[in-house]
């Protein structure tokens, strides 16, 4: 009885912060009814002086009420925070590979093991006779002064994610195969394919980490011509070596000025349908509207999933 009146006490409230070396986007998301999570809160603050963890005091300062009782909290680290490497899966259990993994990592990443935080995902599709995982890791140092602003507010930290992983989520009712590119201002842009509401293919392009500042006089004139390249790659892979039905449509995330340019060139280039991504219903009303704000949203989802067995709250 002691137990249940202690979960009933919690708070109802999920705090995600997406954490990027200049800012740190932060939602506060009312879970009382998972099914229908409610967007109550989306801020961010400028990190200065790469003090990622001020700018997550920051924003609980400002935002104080939503921290009490102990809510929720998840991280989903940035593009910069995090490298994501795809090897072939060591022939090892799963409990071996996961002690093991930051050490098979030692010559693709550039943290040395005892400062390497490491974990791994398989895609469903693979490659005929080929067996690979993408592997994540991140620095320990590094997430270290973010952990503990974290865990000096609640012992409910449901997760840090990686970025790529957080998009997949806002694509749970797409079953049309179709490629998704996110991107921001200076980051390495996603290209992502899906199928059956399931991520299938991911990269980060570098060269393509200026495609939001593109104008509109340069889109005339081809700026994204790199851009349909890098998803006729990313279509070519899913399509020929997974073997897998043509895609159907393009979303897009950047955060470039929406107009129908964009959309068009896109569809010359490529022939295919060619839109601007959507916003979860339940986030539309406060969402950025520039994507910047996508991975921390799809951050909250994946946290909801992984807290699925936890009692109800109330308020």
């Amino acid at each position: 009885m002691l137990n249940l009146l202690r979960a009933r006490s919690k708070s109802p409230y999920l705090l995600v912060f997406g954490i990027h070396r200049n800012v740190v986007h932060f939602v506060v998301v009312d879970v009382r009814d998972t099914s229908q999570p409610q967007l109550i809160v989306s801020d961010e603050h400028v990190v200065t002086q790469d003090d990622a963890a001020a700018s997550m005091r920051a924003l609980l300062d400002k935002y104080s009420r939503y921290g009490k009782h102990d809510p929720r909290l998840a991280l989903v680290l940035g593009s910069g925070l995090y490298q994501s490497v795809t090897l072939d899966k060591p022939q090892l259990s799963d409990a071996e590979l996961a002690s093991s993994l930051r050490y098979q990592l030692t010559d693709l990443v550039s943290f040395e093991p005892d400062d390497c935080l490491a974990d791994y995902y398989e895609l469903p599709l693979q490659v005929q006779g080929q067996q690979k995982i993408h592997a994540i890791a991140a620095s320990r140092s590094q997430l270290a002064p973010l952990l503990k602003v974290a865990h000096e507010l609640t012992e409910r930290v449901q997760g840090i994610y990686a970025e790529e992983q957080a998009l997949e989520k806002l694509h749970s009712e797409n079953t049309e195969a179709g490629a998704l590119v996110y991107q921001q201002n200076q980051q390495p842009a996603l290209v992502q394919v899906y199928s059956n509401a399931e991520l299938q293919v991911t990269r980060a392009v570098r060269s393509l980490e200026k495609i939001s500042e593109l104008t509109l006089d340069e889109i005339k004139l081809g700026g994204l011509q790199p851009l349909s390249i890098e998803i006729q790659r990313s279509a070519d892979y899913f399509e020929r070596q997974l073997r897998q039905r043509p895609l159907a449509v393009v979303w897009l995330a950047i955060g470039i000025e929406k107009n129908q340019e964009v959309l068009s060139t896109v569809h010359e280039d490529l022939g295919l349908d060619v839109v601007w991504a959507s916003y979860p219903t339940w986030a539309q009303e406060l969402a950025a509207g520039d994507y910047s704000d996508f991975p921390v949203l799809g951050g909250a989802l994946l946290a909801l999933a992984d807290s699925s067995n936890e009692p109800e709250v109330s308020s």
